[in-house]
C-alpha cells in the first residue's frame, strides 16, 4: 500500500519532467526522501544533471524574485542527488554571515534530509553521509572571509545569494571547484537582483539565457508565482516594498540599478571604438598609486567640444616606479599623444606624502613624469563623473566616453556600489591578493576628470 502514493507521485512528476529529459533515478532519489519538486525546481534539477555531460554547463543559476523555493531546491540537489549518488563527494554550501548560513542550512537539513541517514556536526558546520560524501557549511561576513575556502578542492559548490559576492571573489571560488573523482565539477548559484554582484551575475547568467546564447551556464528564472506552497502573507510583505526593491524582490526584475553608484553609466552609450585622437587635443593623465593595490594610469583627451575620452589604461600591481614610467611612456607614444601629456598627471595624495627625503612624486619627476596634486574631493568628483555621463533618458547627452580597450575601468564602473553610511560616496572595494578588482581605476578617473574640470580655463 505504501508504494501506491509513491508511484502516483512519480507518475505525476514523470509527466511534468518528461520534456526536460529528466533522469528517472534523480526523481526516485527525491521522492524517496519526501521531496517533491515543483516545475521551476524541476528545471533547475534537470540543468544540474546536464553538468554530467562533457559538453554540458558547469555553472547553474536559479534566481529572480524572492520566494520561488530556490534555496530548498538547490540544497536538495546537493544533498539528495549529488552527495548520495557519488561516494566521497565534497561539497561547499556558502552563504553570507555565519549565523544566517548555519540557521538556513539547519532548517533546510531538517526538511530535506528528514528521511535520509546523515550526521550533522553543528560545531564544525558539517553534514556527512554514509557513503563518505559531505557538505561543508561555509560562510562569510565580508569578501575577505571567502579566501579561507580558496585553494581547497570542492567537487561541487553551492553559493546562496551569489549577488552578495563580487565577480573577483566568484572567479576565485571557481578555481577551487575541481575534482579527482569521476564527477564533473560544477557550481550552483541562487540569486536575487541587486547587491555588489548584480552586474556580473546578470552578464554571466541572465543575459545569455535571454539571448539564447548559453554555453557554460544555465539560468532558471523564477518568481513567487512558481511556488504553490508559499505563505500568502509573504507575497503581501514583498508587495509592501517600493521602488527597486519591489521590482527586484517581488518581480525578479534584473533591469534595475540597485545600489549601483554610477547609475547613469551605460555600456552602449559610453564605451566606444578607439580612434586616433589629434595631437592638438589636450591630453592628460589620471593616476592612483599602489603597490599591493594596483597603480593605475589613465590617458585622457579633450576635443574641441569639451568631450572627454579615456583613451587607454595601464593597471599593474607590485611594480616599481621605473617599470610604471616605462610602460606609461610607451602607452602615450603608441596612442600618438604628445609627450607633453606626461607633464599633466593628476595623482592622489599618497604620492606627495613626505615620509622620507624624497616623495613618490619626486621619483616620478626624475623619471620624466610630472605628478600634479589632483582635486580629491570625493563627493565633487563623483558629481563631475555623473554629470559627464549625462542622462539619455531625459535628453542630456554624455560628454565622457571610454575606449573599449580600457577593460579594467569598464569592468570597475558598473560594479561600484553606494556606501550605505554615506550614499553620496562610493563603497570602497579592495583588490584581492593578486591585485585584481578594487576601485583604483575609478579613483584615477575621478582624479583626472575632477582636476580637469577645476582647471578648464587653464587648458582652454
Amino acid at each position: 500500500m505504501k508504494s501506491k502514493p509513491k508511484k502516483h507521485i512519480l507518475d505525476g512528476l514523470g509527466k511534468a519532467a518528461r520534456p526536460l529529459n529528466f533522469s528517472p533515478e534523480q526523481l526516485e532519489n527525491f521522492v524517496a526522501a519526501g521531496y517533491v519538486p515543483q516545475r521551476k525546481q524541476l528545471e533547475f534539477h534537470a540543468a544540474a544533471r546536464l553538468c554530467d555531460h562533457p559538453d554540458g554547463p558547469t555553472q547553474i543559476g536559479f534566481g529572480g524574485a524572492r520566494g520561488p523555493g530556490k534555496s530548498h531546491a538547490s540544497f536538495a540537489q546537493l544533498a539528495l542527488d549529488d552527495c548520495r549518488r557519488i561516494p566521497g563527494l565534497k561539497a561547499l554550501y556558502l552563504r553570507l554571515s555565519a549565523k544566517q548560513a548555519r540557521e538556513q542550512s539547519d532548517d533546510l537539513r531538517r526538511v530535506v534530509l528528514k528521511r535520509v541517514p546523515h550526521r550533522y556536526i553543528r560545531s564544525e558546520g558539517l553534514v556527512t553521509f554514509p557513503n563518505g560524501s559531505r557538505i561543508v557549511i561555509g560562510h562569510f561576513r565580508n569578501e575577505n572571509d571567502v579566501d579561507q575556502y580558496l585553494g581547497l578542492e570542492y567537487d561541487v559548490i553551492l553559493v546562496e545569494e551569489a549577488t552578495t559576492l563580487s565577480d573577483t571573489k566568484y572567479r576565485a571560488l571557481r578555481d577551487s571547484n575541481r575534482t579527482s573523482k569521476d564527477f564533473r565539477p560544477r557550481i550552483y548559484t541562487t540569486a536575487n537582483p541587486g547587491g555588489i554582484g548584480h552586474v556580473w551575475y546578470k552578464n554571466r547568467f541572465v543575459d545569455p539565457f535571454r539571448n539564447k546564447q548559453e554555453t557554460d551556464t544555465r539560468f532558471i528564472p523564477a518568481t513567487i508565482e512558481d511556488n504553490i506552497v508559499i505563505d500568502p502573507d509573504y507575497r503581501r510583505k514583498l508587495e509592501e516594498n517600493s521602488g527597486w526593491k519591489l521590482r527586484a524582490h517581488r518581480y525578479g526584475d534584473w533591469e534595475i540599478a540597485a545600489g549601483q553608484f554610477l547609475d547613469n553609466f551605460r555600456y552602449d552609450q559610453h564605451v566606444i571604438e578607439p580612434f586616433p585622437t589629434p595631437p592638438e587635443w589636450h591630453h592628460f593623465l589620471g593616476m592612483d598609486y599602489g603597490y599591493k593595490h594596483p597603480t593605475v594610469f589613465l590617458l585622457l583627451a579633450v576635443d574641441g567640444d569639451d568631450n572627454i575620452y579615456v583613451i587607454d589604461e595601464h593597471v599593474q600591481n607590485a611594480w616599481l616606479p621605473q617599470q610604471h614610467a616605462e610602460a606609461v611612456k610607451a602607452m602615450v607614444e603608441r596612442n600618438g599623444a604628445p609627450r607633453e601629456a606626461l607633464w599633466y598627471v593628476h595623482a592622489g595624495p599618497d604620492v606627495f606624502a613626505q615620509k622620507s627625503e624624497f616623495t613618490i612624486a619626486d621619483h616620478f619627476i626624475d623619471l620624466g613624469i610630472t605628478l600634479l596634486r589632483a582635486d580629491t574631493d570625493r563627493i565633487q568628483g563623483a558629481h563631475e563623473l555623473r554629470n559627464r555621463f549625462g542622462n539619455a533618458d531625459i535628453g542630456i547627452a554624455p560628454s565622457l566616453f571610454i575606449f573599449n580597450r580600457c577593460r579594467r575601468l569598464i569592468e570597475c564602473l558598473p560594479n561600484l556600489q553606494n556606501d550605505p553610511k554615506n550614499p553620496e560616496d562610493v563603497l570602497k572595494v579592495n583588490v584581492n591578493e593578486e591585485g585584481i578588482g578594487g576601485d583604483d581605476t575609478y579613483d584615477a578617473l575621478r582624479y583626472a576628470v575632477a582636476s580637469y574640470q577645476s582647471n578648464r580655463l587653464f587648458f582652454a
